[in-house]
Order: C-alpha cells, then sequence, then structure tokens
C-alpha cells in the first residue's frame, strides 16, 4: 500500500524530467506518477521515455490534437494516485534529500495538508532561499495560522496534501493556459482546519527560459487575470479579496504591457467579479505594471 503519490505533469522536456525521477526516494510505500501531456514526439524519445520501467512509477500518455496543459495533467495524475498523501512536483524543479526524512515524520499525521519551505536555483546554477514561500511560513507559524501561506502563495509545489482531502471537498485543477493552481489553492485555503507548518527544505523551484510561468504569453496573462478574478470571488466574502486584487491587477497589467485589446476586453469579466468601481480601480493600478521579464521575479 502506497504513503505517498509523487505526481509530475510533463510537457517537451525529458533532461528535467530525468533528474526531477532521481530525486524521488525510490520507496515502497512512495508512488510516482508521470503525466506526459501530447510531448511532441520531435523532441522526446518515447522509446526510451523517463520512468518506463521505474520501480512503482506509472507514465500516463496522454494524447491528443493538442496538449491540454498543466492543470489537465494534474489531475490525470491525482485520479491515478493510490497514496495516502499527494506530493506535486513539476518537471523541471526536483526534491532535495530532505524529503526522505520528512516522509518518514508526516506519514501518520492526521492533518491534511503539511507545508514546507522552498529553495531555488537559478539557471546558472546559483543556490538561494525560495523567500516569497519561507517568509510565509514564517508569517504563518508567528500567527498561529496558515493564511500567510495557504492563501498567500497558491501554489501546489513544497506541500503534503492528503488525498481523501482533496476528493472531500471536490479540489481539482482548472485545465487553462495559465493559473491552473490557484483556484487549486484557494479551494484548499477556504476548507483546510488541520494543518502542518514545517521549517523543512525540501523542495526546489528551478528558473527555467521557456517554462510556463517565465515567458511573455499574452494568453498566458489572460488566463492569469481570468483566474485571479475567479479567486477574488472566493476571497472576498472571507477578507481576503485585497490579496486577489493585486494579483489581478498584476496580471492585468502584463497582459496590458503586451496586448492592450485583450486587456480591454476583460474588463466585463473584472467588472463581474469586483463591481465597476472597484474594476476600473484595479484596471488604473494594471496600468503602471511594466512589461513582464522574468529574470527580475522573485523566484
Amino acid at each position: 500500500m502506497y504513503i505517498y503519490s509523487v505526481v509530475i505533469p510533463h510537457y517537451n522536456n525529458t533532461e528535467d524530467l530525468k533528474r526531477c525521477l532521481d530525486s524521488i526516494p525510490e520507496r515502497d510505500d512512495v508512488q510516482v506518477v508521470v503525466v506526459d501531456d501530447n510531448s511532441d514526439p520531435a523532441k522526446v524519445d518515447f522509446d526510451h521515455f523517463p520512468g518506463v520501467g521505474r520501480k512503482n512509477t506509472e507514465v500516463v500518455f496522454s494524447k491528443g490534437e493538442n496538449g491540454k496543459g498543466p492543470g489537465y495533467a494534474r489531475n490525470v495524475g491525482i485520479d491515478h494516485a493510490q497514496g495516502r498523501w499527494i506530493v506535486f512536483c513539476d518537471c523541471d524543479d526536483y526534491l532535495l534529500p530532505e524529503v526522505n526524512e520528512a516522509m518518514d515524520e508526516y506519514k501518520d499525521s492526521d492533518v491534511d495538508v503539511v507545508y514546507f519551505k522552498v529553495a531555488k536555483k537559478t539557471w546558472e546554477g546559483e543556490f538561494s532561499s525560495y523567500e516569497m514561500f519561507n517568509s510565509a511560513i514564517d508569517e504563518a507559524k508567528k500567527e498561529n495560522k496558515p493564511d500567510a501561506i495557504s492563501y498567500g502563495v497558491p501554489s501546489p509545489i513544497a506541500k503534503f496534501m492528503k488525498r481523501d482531502f482533496l476528493a472531500a471537498n471536490n479540489i481539482r485543477f482548472q485545465q487553462i493556459t495559465g493559473g491552473d493552481d490557484i483556484l487549486f489553492s484557494i479551494r484548499i485555503a477556504l476548507a483546510l482546519k488541520r494543518y502542518a507548518l514545517s521549517d523543512t527544505q525540501l523542495y526546489c523551484v528551478v528558473d527555467r527560459p521557456g517554462s510556463l510561468t517565465r515567458n511573455n504569453r499574452w494568453q498566458g496573462f489572460c488566463s492569469y487575470t481570468l483566474a485571479c478574478c475567479e479567486a477574488y470571488k472566493l476571497m472576498e466574502p472571507v477578507g481576503k479579496g485585497d490579496l486577489a486584487y493585486s494579483w489581478t491587477a498584476s496580471w492585468w497589467g502584463r497582459l496590458r504591457a503586451e496586448n492592450m485589446c485583450q486587456a480591454v476586453l476583460l474588463l466585463p469579466k473584472v467588472i463581474e467579479a469586483m463591481g465597476w468601481k472597484k474594476a476600473l480601480h484595479c484596471f488604473r493600478k494594471a496600468r503602471k505594471v511594466k512589461r513582464w521579464n522574468w529574470k527580475h521575479r522573485e523566484k
């Protein structure tokens, strides 16, 4: 019987996927589910696909006319997961050795989510602390509640999540171009009652040029903006609306800098979420946002 299921969405990046798989402890209680989202055969050697034949590893090949995105792949991974806990890992990131001890520590815990700290690695190989995650955990521990990390950092990484908790609350990823994990994380925050905050750093984010969150495609900015609007609807009733408002202004501003016409077309959606007065104020704030440059993003 598996205790942990590590779910990895993949698209056109087998070299990093090999590194990710190598970082996962080969334990009898750890299942690995790799979901390939219709990678390009010109870029991926499917005859020697990473993970095929690896112990306790299932590789799911999602075929179709086009890739359906990381949200779809993660949902497929949830469906194939058999462990008590689900752990998400992006294929271009990897787990740190401390994960092995953490799996022993929390395997019988009665909490629903465990939040961990994160390291980051630049494309040039420099390591540092990922302060967006780590300072949020420190603040959450100081306040003795998880709001800073559960609402403040909408990401599925660096968490152990009970599979039954996700199922009972119907928590799934949106199947959209970008921001598929925002509502997933907010719904966890809304349903969460039992949690643990750990100082263990067990996940490493790698800044990679060309990855989904580090590009200037306006379609992704549009998707993020709409996801933030949906988050606002959920967060405003619990007093967290200002946070979702700031996310919306940031992504809407990046969209405006790349494609003004598309940004204006989103105005009715933002009005629907926030009301016209706040939506117009949000757009004025968005106009101050400069063009996107992933190298200057805090990671």
